[in-house]
């Protein structure tokens, strides 16, 4: 068949020609939204002081209320700064708030995750979504992407600095679990759907799902280092203290340079950096100084966390040369924490002591404030005091406010514990002390 000419033909040429640019463009906008969208440059999350940081999101954020991990190393990346954390997770969520929606509608749900969002008045907003929402797969993917929207809508309300998360990776822990291929492919592109609203808002968006080294455990290649995860996507202890290093170090940036004491047996100092070295005192016995550190250490990991690998725990090296051959007590505050041979101490890699035990403290504080937090905004017996048998206990909801000074109390004693304090080392040989 001959081509149409004339102007009716021209007419119909160029309408045809513009259809087939719409569906190209349209093909393009699919595959986008298929295919990965590179993660955004780390944004660097200053805290200051005053501000109300809210995390909020699905089963990663609630539980970390329970280990506490990234609330503790933001918190000592900041000594001395009043920064209220407040976790608004809540296990299973989605970002049109289905898991807060309780006996009523996903409406409901989502009117309850707005209306605490916007009574905490944050100044900083961690949000991290889209694992439940990925599991609905190619199904409800445009659903997401609105849902985001307005999720994104209610947060632009607060005027708050926001920091986008990825989804975690889904760990292949083989039999009896699933093949997470599928799952993997639709959080691939239900996490490409975050990175473009973050980048469509000029915002900071964190690729947990991408990290290098983050989701790489194969039952079948053998086990390099253990899973991060119980069951595939939720994490354990090593995982929350891995995943929380990371999240810090990509939010603010490495910490200060790896703390080094260089001393010679003489009381000489060579060498000191991340602490402050005075009150040095050589004698024969051995030495004794005190040291206050820059900052505290980051939390221990637990056991089977892959530190080393990831590059997220700083060295606290001590290094004594010119010491007499023999063993020595090294003390802190007058505590024994470890022997060591001369030899040893030229190159020490301290992983005790009472800064250690501070954070610890620290951390531990930090999920008593949260838990009694928890009990604020989320009472075990909401129905009966704020739903729809509160006819029956509804009096008792006068007492809910009674946490907020237990938190406060807490809130100060995280402040003061975040803050370095001065220590006293003593080297002294065993043969001086009759051992």
């Amino acid at each position: 068949m001959l081509p149409r000419t004339g102007t009716a033909g021209a007419r119909l040429s160029r309408s045809n020609l513009v259809k087939r640019a719409f569906l190209v463009a349209l093909g393009l906008l699919v595959l986008a939204y298929d295919r990965p969208v590179p993660a955004a440059s780390p944004g660097k999350l200053e805290l200051k002081d005053g501000d109300r940081v809210v995390l909020i999101g699905d089963t990663f954020i609630e539980r970390d209320q329970k280990h506490g991990y990234l609330e503790t190393v933001l918190t000592l990346r900041n000594p001395g700064k009043r920064i209220v954390f407040r976790n608004l997770g809540w296990s299973g969520d989605s970002v049109f708030g289905d898991a807060r929606s309780g006996f009523g509608t996903r409406a409901d749900g989502f009117k309850q995750l707005k209306d605490h969002v916007l009574a905490l008045k944050p100044t900083v907003i961690i949000a991290g979504y889209g694992m439940t929402d990925s599991f609905s797969g190619a199904a409800g993917f445009d659903a997401f992407v609105r849902g985001l929207e307005t999720l994104l809508g209610v947060f632009d309300e607060t005027k708050a600095r926001i920091v986008l998360l990825s989804p975690l990776g889904h760990e292949n822990l083989g039999k009896p679990l699933p093949n997470p291929a599928q799952h993997i492919r639709d959080l691939e592109r239900y996490s490409a759907a975050i990175a473009e609203a973050a980048k469509k808002r000029g915002i900071p968006f964190l690729d947990l799902l991408h990290h290098e080294g983050l989701w790489n455990y194969s039952p079948e290649k053998g086990a390099q280092h253990p899973p991060l995860t119980d069951n595939g996507i939720h994490l354990t202890p090593a995982g929350s203290w891995t995943v929380g290093s990371l999240l810090a170090s990509e939010l603010q940036g490495d910490p200060n340079s790896p703390w080094l004491v260089e001393l010679k047996a003489d009381g000489t100092l060579d060498r000191a950096e991340g602490t402050k070295v005075s009150q040095v005192q050589a004698s024969s016995q051995g030495l004794r100084f005190e040291l206050k550190d820059a900052s505290l250490p980051a939390p221990p990991p637990p056991p089977g966390t892959r530190a080393s690998d990831l590059g997220f725990e700083k060295s606290r090296t001590l290094k004594i040369v010119g010491l007499p051959s023999g063993r020595y007590n090294l003390k802190i505050d007058g505590k024994p924490v470890l022997k060591a041979y001369a030899e040893t101490l030229r190159n020490l890699t301290l992983r005790q002591g009472p800064e250690f035990e501070q954070v610890e403290h620290l951390r531990t504080v930090i999920n008593a404030k949260n838990l009694l937090y928890f009990h604020r905004w989320r009472p075990q017996n909401e129905t009966y005091l704020f739903g729809f048998r509160k006819h029956e206990q509804g009096q008792n909801a006068r007492e809910i406010p009674l946490f907020d000074p237990l938190i406060e109390e807490k809130e100060k004693e995280v402040i003061s514990l975040s803050v370095p304090v001065a220590h006293v080392y003593e080297l002294v040989r065993e043969s001086e002390v009759g051992k």
